[in-house]
């Protein structure tokens, strides 16, 4: 992995590629079938150029934290307090984070309680998967680690999150000149139907468990030894008969 700054440098010029330009199309587009499953006021974006969170339906307060956002700092350290934060999304920052746990870890700290968790993530059993393995992977987006759609269930469910919705879009393989990148469109509804596990994007929606605690009454009860004086029947005298 290169440096931070010098990485984050290289992504803002890649984002501005006409690959990538389709590629973040193609994601804002998908999350605005997600728009009813995202609630709450403060919604934060990882990664990106711009928010390609869809428009809130109740008032709410979006927000990009990267070298075009309103925060800029290291994913792995976020500058923000424990439960503040209603929506996060992870736009391709994953595989590219020096320590993904890390970065996992502090999405789950602040994320409030019934948070959601969106990420967007390459997948490597993909023609983009194919495209990094017979690349140098010495340039972008092919140096980071594709990881695959069970592993990264696997971390969320050991931090306590449900899978809402896990799928693969995008089925157009990473070509960089615009025209090839039209001319390939029909991929994208065949690939819906021939082969929807292999798209190159992993997105998946993910809400925060929260394990709510029920006291229970105890069935074992101290019970008095003697019966109360009130439930016992008075004695039977010779002068009663």
């Amino acid at each position: 992995m290169c440096d931070y700054k010098e990485h984050d440098q290289e992504m803002t010029q890649w984002w501005q590629s006409s690959l990538a330009c389709y590629l973040q199309s193609q994601e804002q587009q998908w999350l605005q079938h997600q728009q009813t499953k995202l609630h709450g006021f403060f919604q934060l974006q990882l990664g990106g150029q711009k928010v390609i969170l869809p428009p809130s339906l109740r008032p709410s307060y979006q927000a990009l934290m990267g070298s075009h956002g309103q925060f800029h700092a290291q994913v792995e350290h976020l500058p923000f307090k424990s439960d503040s934060v209603d929506v996060m999304l992870l736009q391709h920052v994953v595989e590219f984070s020096r320590q993904p746990h890390q970065l996992l870890r502090e999405a789950d700290r602040v994320l409030n309680e019934d948070g959601t968790l969106i990420l967007l993530c390459f997948n490597p059993f993909s023609f983009w998967g194919l495209r990094r393995l017979f690349s140098w992977q010495d340039q972008l987006p092919w140096r980071g680690q594709f990881f695959s759609r069970q592993r990264l269930k696997d971390w969320l469910a050991l931090l306590d999150f449900d899978v809402v919705e896990a799928k693969s879009i995008i089925y157009c393989p990473p070509l960089q000149k615009e025209r090839w990148i039209k001319r390939s469109g029909f991929l994208e509804r065949w690939g819906r139907r021939l082969w929807p596990y292999f798209g190159g994007v992993t997105a998946i929606v993910a809400k925060k468990r929260t394990l709510l605690v029920t006291p229970i009454r105890s069935r074992w009860q101290n019970r008095n030894l003697f019966p109360r004086p009130q439930l016992v029947n008075s004695s039977a005298t010779r002068k009663e008969h």
